[in-house]
């Protein structure tokens, strides 16, 4: 079994995509690798922030709040953050395509950013993306920007998203459409099986097979 972490250094202009059901690691995986990068931004959706602080815990796991990373909850107040982590946890009640089209368009012109995006269908869907999120995805390396998505439902997000990532992290996905929708867009037939446990399905664009693969410290 393969640590991933410690052998692939992602570029930080690269399209990530990582697929899983609820439990399965993916949040921790982005978590872990993206711990080690400069300006991240992550657009939480589902408020984990407050999950984890009802149960005492940083809202980004190994690193300090107003030091490592700022919590932001106004779209306004992003310009003034100073710390190279953000996580960005707007209202559900504000939460519509005009806040992600603000969002995304901020993070284009700011440039050299890495978005992890905490559910990707929380945001667009096969039949509806932002337009300033394809933007990111289409001529986001010219700005030296990243998309670092997460989806339980592969089957159900832009097809843009796909096509423009160049590595995908894999877990255990039940339900036979979105494990085919990664086979027709990969081609690697090891994605139509489940890697079992925390272990994930690693593949880089272009490569001739997948690899199992499993996330340590």
């Amino acid at each position: 079994m393969v640590n991933l972490m410690k052998q692939t250094v992602i570029p930080t202009d690269k399209h990530v995509l990582v697929c899983g059901s609820t439990g399965s690691g993916k949040s921790y995986l982005a978590e872990q690798y993206l711990k080690s990068y400069n300006f991240v931004v992550k657009l939480d959706t589902k408020d984990e922030v407050s999950e984890r602080r009802k149960h005492g815990l940083s809202a980004w796991d190994g690193l300090v709040e107003n030091k490592d990373f700022t919590v932001i909850r106004i779209f306004d107040d992003l310009d003034a953050c100073d710390t190279d982590k953000i996580i960005y946890c707007p209202d559900y009640y504000d939460q519509d395509e005009e806040l992600f089209n603000s969002f995304f368009d901020w993070i284009f012109r700011r440039e050299n950013t890495i978005v992890w995006v905490d559910e990707l269908m929380q945001i667009a869907n096969s039949y509806k993306c932002p337009r300033a999120l394809s933007r990111c995805y289409t001529q986001g390396r010219s700005k030296n920007v990243g998309i670092w998505a997460c989806s339980q439902r592969p089957s159900g997000i832009p097809v843009i998203s796909l096509a423009n990532s160049d590595y995908y992290f894999i877990f255990n996905l039940y339900n036979n459409n979105d494990r085919k929708r990664l086979y027709d867009m990969t081609g690697m037939q090891d994605m139509l099986e489940l890697p079992q446990g925390h272990n994930f399905w690693y593949y880089h664009m272009g490569d001739s097979d997948c690899t199992k693969a499993v996330l340590k410290k």
